[in-house]
C-alpha cells in the first residue's frame, strides 16, 4: 500500500494515515482463520516526500489497531542510516508483535544486496536478540523468514545460497552466546565483559559446524561449489528456456 507523498502539501498526514487503517482492517477482516497480516514499513521509496507507514512504531501502532493476528514486518533495509534493528526487532519481540523478516543488506539505503556482505556484526547482533527472544518471549508467534535480494549482476540462485549461508552463521553465533553470563556482566555493568562476550561468540569459525549439520542432514558440504559442479544453472536453462539476462533465470 504504497500511500505517500513526494512534495510538502500533497497529502494531510493525518487523513493518508487514517485512510490506510480503515484499509488494513477491512483486509484484515477478510483473512482465513490461518491467516497473519504482516505490516511492512519503509521511511522512502516510491515517495520521497512522506510515507504513511515510516517506521517501526507506526508499523506496530496499526498491527494493534487491526488485532491479533497483524504482526510488524521486519526488512532490513527499510531503515534510515544507522539505525538500530536489533532494538527494534527486540522491542517488537517484547510486546508479541514480530512478524517475520526481509532479510538483505545494504550500505546507502534499500540497496537490497547479499544477505550478510556489507554489514555481518549487525546481522549477528539481530540474531542475538532473536535468540533471547525466543527463549524469553513465548507470547511472540513463529515468524516468517524470507529473503529480499535483487541482483542483476549475480547468478539469482547463488546468491540465495550466499544469503543462506549468511544467515546459518549469524543464527549458529548467536547460540553461542552464553545469555545467562552476558546477563551477569549486564547487571554489573561490566560492558567489556558483555562485548566480549558479544565479539568472542561473533569471532568463532562456526562454518565446519555448519557444514557437518548439512552433510548429517543430506545436504551439500559446499553449496556454491555443488551448484556449480552440477550446472544447476545451464540445466535450468535447458529445461525453462532463457530468458532476458537481466531477470535471471
Amino acid at each position: 500500500m504504497a500511500d505517500g507523498s513526494s512534495f510538502p502539501g500533497q497529502n494531510n498526514f493525518q487523513t493518508a494515515l487514517s485512510h490506510t487503517e480503515d484499509s488494513l482492517k477491512k483486509i484484515y477482516q477478510g483473512l482465513p482463520d490461518d491467516w497473519k497480516l504482516l505490516i511492512e514499513y519503509k521511511p522512502y521509496e516510491p515517495n520521497f516526500y512522506s510515507t504513511v507507514i515510516q517506521d517501526w512504531g507506526t508499523s506496530f501502532m496499526l498491527a494493534n489497531a487491526c488485532g491479533e493476528k497483524a504482526y510488524s514486518l521486519v526488512d532490513l533495509g527499510h531503515h534510515l542510516p544507522n539505525s538500530n534493528i536489533e532494538q527494534i526487532v527486540s522491542v517488537l519481540m517484547l510486546k508479541g508483535k514480530l512478524g517475520g523478516f526481509h532479510f538483505n543488506d545494504s550500505k546507502y539505503g534499500d540497496d537490497d544486496v547479499t544477505v550478510g556482505s556489507i554489514k555481518p556484526y549487525a546481522l549477528f547482533l539481530i540474531f542475538n536478540e532473536l535468540v533471547y527472544g525466543m527463549q524469553n518471549n513465548p507470547q511472540n508467534p513463529d515468524l516468517a523468514w524470507m529473503i529480499d535480494a535483487s541482483h542483476n549482476i549475480k547468478d539469482p540462485l547463488e546468491d540465495l545460497i550466499q544469503s543462506l549461508e549468511a544467515i546459518q552463521e549469524a543464527y549458529a553465533k548467536a547460540l553461542l552466546i552464553d545469555q545467562t553470563e552476558l546477563k551477569n556482566a549486564q547487571l554489573n555493568n561490566d560492558v567489556v565483559k558483555c562485548q566480549e562476550i558479544l565479539q568472542d561468540a561473533f569471532r568463532t569459525d562456526v562454518r565446519p559446524l555448519l557444514e557437518s549439520a548439512r552433510l548429517a542432514s543430506g545436504g551439500a558440504l559446499s553449496p556454491i561449489q555443488s551448484y556449480r559442479k552440477l550446472n544447476v544453472r545451464n540445466e535450468l536453462i535447458k529445461e525453462r528456456g532463457k530468458h532476458n539476462v537481466a531477470t535471471g533465470l
